[in-house]
């Protein structure tokens, strides 16, 4: 009936400048019908928290990286995969580029991987696919002269190695928020987009094949800002 049943904070610490700064980005119930969430923790790292079916403290881990866009999802052997951003020193300054990080059951770390270039690439969402690799969908700055962003689709094998890229837009900023693996084994994508449609931002929905090749968009929204985050 949406009445609170219970709720429950997480405080990771006070900074050294007395600040305290954790959010919650993500969160997805585990199959032992606990719960786990990551987020950022008050020193800007990446934090996973693991709970048991009442919200109490099972497991927490940090690693490094941190953005305002984190996703968490359990993988078939139990274990976890995130996405988000990393921050790297490139010619042109401090850059981000997109995260991915695959823990086992404990959230201990196995592995990670890094993707991008030399400007801006922002991770937002992973989903693990039927072949047992991922798909990550969120956007990237273009390398053309007009540096807007464009959504970004990278798809990888059970290592996070690339196994192709992909990205979509047009000449203004699209952003990448949500994809899953379709029936067919294609890919559809939601976020919003300033290039097409009717309006300064409108839903964008992308429906790709199996490699990530369009088959059709669609804009959804007024002349008024409209935006898509999940699919």
């Amino acid at each position: 009936n949406g009445n609170i049943m219970w709720n429950k904070e997480f405080d990771y610490g006070i900074q050294s400048n007395g600040m305290i700064t954790d959010l919650g980005r993500s969160i997805q119930q585990t199959t032992d019908g606990g719960y786990i969430l990551t987020g950022i923790n008050s020193s800007w790292d990446i934090w996973l928290i693991k709970t048991d079916s009442i919200g109490d403290t099972l497991w927490t881990n940090t690693f490094e990286g941190g953005s305002d866009d984190m996703f968490v999802q359990q993988t078939t052997d139990g274990g976890y995969i995130l996405t988000g951003s990393r921050d790297f020193l490139s010619p042109l300054g401090l850059e981000d580029q997109v995260l991915l990080i695959k823990t086992n059951s404990l959230g201990q770390l196995q592995w990670d991987k890094t993707y991008g270039g030399v400007n801006n690439e922002y991770g937002r969402y992973v989903q693990q696919t039927i072949d047992g690799g991922y798909v990550i969908c969120g956007s990237k700055y273009s390398n053309g002269p007009l540096i807007n962003e464009d959504i970004y689709l990278i798809k990888t094998n059970t290592l996070g190695d690339t196994t192709w890229t992909k990205t979509f837009g047009g000449l203004e900023t699209d952003k990448g928020y949500s994809v899953h693996q379709t029936t067919d084994n294609g890919y559809i994508i939601c976020g919003y987009t300033e290039s097409f449609g009717n309006g300064d931002e409108d839903v964008y929905l992308i429906k790709t094949d199996s490699l990530g090749g369009s088959i059709w968009t669609k804009t959804f929204g007024g002349i008024e800002d409209d935006g898509g985050h999940s699919v």
